[in-house]
């Protein structure tokens, strides 16, 4: 039987991998006692808490969730985001442990380049549990089509979104084309430095303003990888190896699109643009040009918000809010930046779409 939705009722939930992302989703989705999240995950307690009374969070909340199982590689970690949200998830020690009782999951990713996705998903979809994946969706177009696949074959539903590709400030950003229309160029500053994960933010920007229709994807570039990452951030398939040393691709991507609009995102090193996790944005016409304000870890907020209003509209009506020709689009263009890189020529998407 093909997933019909869960109606109003509570969508019971469970989050896997409880690491940095799995903090920054919980909070939207469950209510937490403040002083154990802080002493759990102090970064993410920054940004939601109230600066003047630790005490209060401001983050935005999603009612309609319940966060009733967790589980990570590190059953430890497991434990202290049980013990952090009030409903008490049960903590589980495999994954099969986590598909019980749920009425869907939800991977939350800081491994950086999505190479476990498919493991993680799999036990869930199989079972025709929806299944939302964390940025990014998948590190190679062919295991995103697997997730999708399977999602199919088990009539159920995969979804996947980035918080920059639904970020509102840049949808009012994307407004102010109109002093300049039309608009041929869109620039970004990105993310450099942090493999995979870094990247396909800014691609995920571009995308907020100009939607899907690359038509083809020129890159050039290595950077050198942050040193004080922690290695499981970054996996062979997102980086490349120089000299001995572990580099991110692409770090100059050109996206043309078929309307003939293009897109640059710099994903240059960390002493170009010290890191601030702040991303920019320049739209340019004959006209002139129009510049954003920062959008970084305090905006990102609202992106997240949106976001698991998305899921919970997909798990209410059992429709998908996030077509998959989206996602294979944001994937390929990944992988034809990857692949531009070695031949150094621009590669279309037909080739990586096949």
């Amino acid at each position: 039987m093909a997933f019909k939705g869960v109606g109003n009722r509570k969508i019971r939930l469970a989050l896997l991998r409880c690491d940095t992302h799995g903090y920054w989703y919980g909070p939207f989705m469950a209510k937490c006692d403040p002083m154990i999240f802080l002493r759990n995950n102090p970064v993410c307690h920054y940004y939601f808490a109230d600066m003047r009374d630790p005490n209060q969070l401001h983050s935005p909340y999603v009612p309609g969730f319940e966060i009733v199982r967790c589980w990570d590689a590190d059953y430890r970690q497991a434990q202290d985001f049980s013990e952090t949200f009030l409903g008490k998830p049960k903590p589980c020690r495999t994954i099969r442990e986590a598909t019980e009782g749920v009425d869907a999951a939800f991977v939350a990713d800081c491994s950086g380049d999505g190479h476990d996705h498919v493991k993680l998903a799999t036990p869930f979809l199989k079972k025709g549990i929806p299944v939302f994946v964390d940025k990014p969706f998948a590190p190679t177009y062919r295991e995103c089509c697997k997730l999708i696949d399977l999602a199919k074959a088990n009539k159920t539903i995969v979804m996947s979104a980035s918080l920059l590709e639904h970020n509102p400030t840049l949808k009012l950003f994307r407004k102010r084309f109109a002093e300049i229309d039309p608009v041929t160029l869109v620039v970004a500053k990105g993310v450099g430095g942090a493999g995979l994960a870094g990247v396909i933010h800014g691609i995920a920007l571009i995308r907020n303003l100009l939607g899907d229709g690359v038509e083809w994807v020129q890159a050039m570039g290595t950077t050198p990888l942050l040193p004080d990452l922690p290695p499981e951030l970054n996996s062979t398939k997102s980086t490349v190896v120089e000299d001995g040393a572990m580099a991110a691709p692409m770090t100059y991507l050109n996206l043309h699109y078929k309307n003939g609009q293009e897109a640059l995102v710099l994903n240059t090193d960390l002493n170009t643009f010290p890191e601030r996790c702040d991303f920019f944005a320049s739209a340019y016409s004959r006209g002139g040009a129009i510049h954003s304000p920062a959008i970084g870890d305090p905006e990102f907020l609202a992106g997240g918000e949106i976001i698991v209003k998305l899921f919970r509209q997909m798990m209410r009506t059992g429709k998908p809010t996030v077509s998959t020709d989206s996602l294979k689009e944001k994937i390929a263009i990944v992988e034809a930046g990857r692949k531009s890189v070695k031949l150094g020529r621009p590669v279309y998407l037909k080739e990586i779409m096949k």
